[in-house]
Formats: C-alpha cells, sequence, structure tokens
C-alpha cells in the first residue's frame, strides 16, 4: 500500500470521525441553540419534516421528526431557547395558501403559564381538511347552479315585463322628440337661458354686495355699525357693571335694601293707623266710626235750615219797622 492510499484512507476517516463529533456535539444542550418540543396530531396534512415552526407568524425554529405514536401523530418541534414558548402555548397546523406549504404555528400562551423546557408536550389544535372543505365547496356549487337553472325568474310575469319595456321606449322617444314636460326640459334651451340670466343677476347682485354698494353691501363692508355694536356692547356692559355695583340711583334700587326697609316700616306703620282707625282710635277713627258726629252735623243742618226760613219770613216785618223807626225819628 503506498503512502497516497494511506492519506486518502486516514482523510477518510478523519472526516467520518469530525462528522461523527459534531453530530454528538449538536445533540448536548450547551452546545445548542434550541431545543426540542412535541405535538400530537390525529393529522397532519402535508406537513413535512425540515418545514417551518412559528410563533403567531414568527419563524422560531422547524419540525424535527414525524412519526406514529400510539394512533397519533408524533411531530417533534425544535425552537429557539431565547423565544420562550409557553407550557400552554397551543400547537396548529396552517398553510401558506391553499396550494402552499403547511407550517406549525404556535400561541403566545398566558403570562401566568411557566415557560416549556425540552420534552414538554404543547397542546395542539388539528388542521381543517382541505380535500374536505374542498368537497363541500364543490359540493354547494353545484347545488346553486342546479338552483339557478331550475328557476324561472320572470315566470308568468315575462309577458308585463315586455309591455314595460315596450312602453318604456315610447317615453325615451317621445323624450327624445322634445315631447311632454320631461322632453322640453331636455330640448327647450328657454329654461337653460332663463337659469343663466338668474345667476347672472344674482352674480350682479353679489358683485354689488362686494363693492358695498346698498344696504347688505353697506351691511357686508361698512364697519361703522359693528363699531356702534361694539360700543353699545361696551356701554350696555359698564351699566350693567355699575348697576351690580351699587352705583347710581338704579343701582341702588338694585343692590340697597335701605329702601325696601323703609317702604316695609311705612307699610307697617300704615298698617297700624288703618287698625286704629278701623277700631275707632283718634280723631279719624272716631270721624270713621263715631254716628254721633254725623248726627249732630245733621241736626245743625236742619236748625240752620229753620233759622234761614225764620228769617225770610221776618224780613217784611223788619223792613216796616226799620221805616217807621224812622218816620218817628223824623
Amino acid at each position: 500500500m503506498n503512502t497516497q492510499v494511506k492519506v486518502g484512507i486516514f482523510f477518510v476517516v478523519g472526516l467520518l470521525i469530525l462528522l461523527a463529533i459534531f453530530d454528538f456535539v449538536g445533540d448536548i444542550p450547551f452546545f445548542r441553540n434550541d431545543y426540542k418540543l412535541t405535538a400530537y396530531f390525529n393529522s397532519i396534512g402535508e406537513l413535512r419534516e425540515g418545514n417551518p415552526v412559528k410563533l403567531e407568524g414568527y419563524d422560531i425554529g422547524k419540525v424535527s421528526k414525524i412519526k406514529v405514536a400510539d394512533r397519533k401523530i408524533e411531530v417533534q418541534i425544535n425552537v429557539k431557547k431565547e423565544i420562550g414558548v409557553r407550557k400552554d402555548s397551543i400547537a396548529s397546523i396552517r398553510l401558506t395558501s391553499l396550494l402552499g406549504t403547511s407550517y406549525i404555528n404556535l400561541t403566545f400562551g398566558t403570562p401566568q403559564s411557566p415557560v416549556a423546557v425540552k420534552g414538554d408536550v404543547l397542546p395542539s389544535q388539528d388542521p381543517a381538511d382541505i380535500n374536505e372543505i374542498l368537497t363541500k365547496v364543490e359540493s354547494a356549487v353545484g347545488s346553486i347552479d342546479g338552483a339557478l337553472s331550475g328557476l324561472d325568474v320572470f315566470g308568468s310575469n315575462k309577458e308585463q315585463l315586455s309591455n314595460i319595456v315596450k312602453n318604456m321606449d315610447i317615453v325615451l322617444e317621445d323624450v327624445k322628440e322634445g315631447k311632454g314636460t320631461i322632453g322640453k326640459l331636455f330640448k327647450d334651451d328657454s329654461l337653460y337661458n332663463e337659469a343663466e340670466s338668474t345667476f347672472a343677476n344674482v352674480n350682479e347682485i353679489t358683485t354689488s354686495m362686494k363693492e358695498g354698494k346698498g344696504t347688505l353691501g353697506k351691511l357686508l363692508n361698512d364697519e361703522s355699525l359693528y363699531n356702534d355694536a361694539k360700543v353699545a356692547l361696551t356701554n350696555l356692559g359698564e351699566l350693567s357693571k355699575k348697576l351690580n355695583t351699587s352705583d347710581g340711583t338704579i343701582g341702588k334700587l338694585i343692590n340697597d335694601d335701605t329702601l325696601y326697609n323703609e317702604a316695609t316700616d311705612a307699610a307697617t306703620n300704615l298698617n297700624d293707623i288703618l287698625e286704629k282707625i278701623n277700631s275707632g282710635q283718634g280723631t279719624l277713627g272716631q270721624l270713621v266710626n263715631d254716628d254721633s258726629l254725623y248726627k249732630d252735623a245733621k241736626d245743625t243742618l236742619l236748625k240752620v235750615d229753620k233759622s234761614i226760613d225764620t228769617l225770610d219770613d221776618l224780613a217784611p216785618l223788619g223792613v216796616l219797622g226799620t221805616a217807621l223807626g224812622v218816620v218817628t225819628l223824623f
């Protein structure tokens, strides 16, 4: 055996030993960046070894081994250590599309659940059977197609619908020829001309208003009304302030209680006076309540009346006596 053969054999044996060492070291947890978890399924569809493992869509590992175990499909997955998959994280098989590859999807799990360690079994959720779904969809499409093919949409209303279409065709023809109100609206330009004239007038009015012409124009452009209103509001505010601070006669009437108290006292005194008068106290009370003054006044008036009558009767005698006295005197 020459030297070249010996070197070749030595190289092959060394390569095999190196590969064995790499495989041995790869199974040592200290040298690995991932660890193994397991999930069991009743069916895995098109899932294959090497397919990705995702945490809610984020790549965290791959499917390492698939085998049958006790009437279940055991799926072993390798996930990254730093991810920290929870023990209650649910494993399910999903498709990237109807014709895409399958992958294992893991949920986040609950924060209270501990982190899964190597060899833990995760709860699983069986995937939907795509073939069964496609069969149901095909059956549903066939049923809809059969129902539509045997469905008479118009039925006995075909003749009525035909008449409606014919009448609509006649109406549209009249409109096209300018007949009727709608036809005139389409054919007659007078309405357009009137509308154009109206818009021109409106434009002229708005232009005049913009230039400050007329009452509305002055209201829009003249600031004197605004200034007057502002001054009036300012004066009104000052007046209300004065009224609120008891300045002036009206302010005192609103805020000062003196007049109210004096009016209350006057009313009380007046009420006392009226009570005294009503009870016959004082001169006015006696005048109001005592009938003797009325009777005395009535008797006096009767006496005066009689005296006047007596004087009227004695008046001629007095004149005669006076005359006789004068004659005697001479």
